[in-house]
C-alpha cells in the first residue's frame, strides 16, 4: 500500500512517500481503507520527536481517519466489511493514518456520520474529542460565562459549537490574526465585539470588560501565556481547564486564591491503559458526535482538502501547523 513515511524525528523534509504491506488483522481489530485523514497539532510535534513522538509505534504518522471497512477480525462484533466509520487511532493501530490501509481496535471505531464526506468526518475526531472532554471536565452548561483561548483552531471550532448545544449564551474567544478574527466570525458565527486579539497586552481587561467579569469557566487551546490569561480571568469557584500544560506557580497561587479548580485534559489518556474497555470512551465520544451532526444540531466543520495522500501534502500540512496558520481543520484524500 501507499504510505508516507517518517524516515527520521526532526524536520518535516524527512517525510518521503513508500510502498509498505497491507496490514494483517489481529484479534479485536479492523482494519479501514483509509479516505481521508485528518492532520492535528500533535502530528508535527510526534515528527519533531517531542515526548509524545516518543510513544508513537510507527513511523507513519497521523491520528484522524474516515474511511470504510476493508476487513475485520473474527473475534469482533457489530461492525462488519463496508462499514463507513471514524476514529482516533490514538496511537494503538497497526500505524497512523498516514496510510491506506490501517488496523484499528474495535473499540476505538464508531460509524460515519451519514451527513458528512469522508473529508469531514476525518476532522472531527481528535478535535471533537479533545472539545468534549474539555467541556465536560469544566462543567459546562446553560448558565456558564466561557473564555476560550484559541476558538479559531480545529478544537476551537468543536469547543465554541459544543458550548452553544449546550446553551452557553455569554461566550469570548481570541485571535491572533485578521483572518482568524474573519474565520470566527464566518464560520463560528461569533460576534466580533466578543473576539480578542491575544496579542493585545489588556487582553485580561478587555475580556473582564467584553464579560462585565470574571467567566466562570476557561478553556486553554493555546498555552503559555493564554494559559495565565485564563488562570487571571476565572472566577471564585470557577474552573479552568487546558489541553496543554500545566499552570505555573504564579498561576497556580491565583487559581489556589479564587478556590478554583483546574482541570488537565488529556485526551489520549484512555489509550494509555491496558485497559480495553476504558478505549471505548472514544467510540462513545464519536457517537455521540455523529449522532448530533446527522441531527443538525452541529454543524459540519470547516476543512480545508490539501489533495491526494503524499510527501508533499503531509510537508505543506506540517508547515502551516508548525506556523500556527490554520484556521479550523486540514485533511488530504486517498
Amino acid at each position: 500500500m501507499k504510505a508516507v513515511v517518517l524516515a527520521a524525528h526532526g524536520g518535516a523534509e524527512n517525510f518521503h512517500d513508500a510502498e509498505v504491506p497491507v496490514p494483517g488483522v489481529c484479534a479485536g481489530e479492523v482494519r479501514i481503507r483509509v479516505e481521508a485523514a485528518a492532520f492535528n497539532p500533535v502530528d508535527w510535534q510526534v515528527r519533531a520527536g517531542r515526548p509524545e513522538g516518543r510513544r508513537a509505534r510507527s513511523m507513519i504518522l497521523g491520528r484522524d481517519l474516515s474511511g470504510t471497512i476493508d476487513a475485520v477480525h473474527e473475534s469482533v462484533t457489530g461492525l462488519a466489511v463496508g462499514d463507513a466509520v471514524f476514529c482516533n487511532v490514538c496511537n494503538l493501530g497497526s500505524s497512523g493514518t498516514y496510510a491506506e490501509y490501517v488496523c484499528v481496535p474495535a473499540e476505538l471505531v464508531a460509524r460515519k456520520p451519514a451527513s458528512l464526506t469522508h473529508v469531514q468526518a476525518a476532522a472531527v475526531p481528535v478535535a471533537g474529542i479533545t472539545a468534549s472532554l474539555a467541556l465536560e471536565r469544566a462543567g459546562a452548561g446553560s448558565t456558564t460565562s466561557l473564555f476560550i483561548a484559541g476558538g479559531a483552531g480545529g478544537v476551537g471550532g468543536f469547543a465554541i459549537a459544543l458550548a452553544r448545544q449546550l446553551g452557553v449564551q455569554e461566550l469570548v474567544t481570541t485571535a491572533g490574526s485578521a483572518r482568524s478574527r474573519a474565520h470566527l466570525v464566518a464560520r463560528s458565527a461569533m460576534d466580533d465585539e466578543r473576539i480578542v486579539d491575544y496579542r493585545d497586552p489588556r487582553t485580561v481587561e478587555r475580556a473582564l470588560e467584553i464579560n462585565g467579569g470574571p467567566f466562570d469557566i476557561a478553556l486553554d487551546l493555546v498555552g503559555g501565556p493564554m494559559l495565565s490569561a485564563c488562570c487571571a480571568l476565572v472566577a471564585v469557584d470557577g474552573h479552568v481547564a487546558s489541553v496543554t500544560e500545566a499552570p505555573s506557580r504564579d498561576d497556580f497561587e491565583t487559581l489556589f486564591d479564587r478556590n478554583a479548580t483546574f482541570h488537565p485534559v488529556g485526551a489520549n489518556a484512555y489509550a494509555l491503559t491496558d485497559e480495553r474497555a476504558s478505549w471505548r470512551r472514544y467510540r462513545d465520544l464519536l457517537g455521540r458526535l455523529a449522532r448530533r451532526f446527522d441531527s443538525g444540531v452541529l454543524a459540519p466543520p470547516h476543512v480545508t482538502d490539501l489533495g491526494p495522500m503524499s510527501a508533499e501534502v503531509v510537508r505543506r500540512a506540517h508547515a502551516l501547523l508548525e506556523g500556527n496558520a490554520v484556521q479550523g481543520k486540514l485533511a488530504m484524500t486517498r
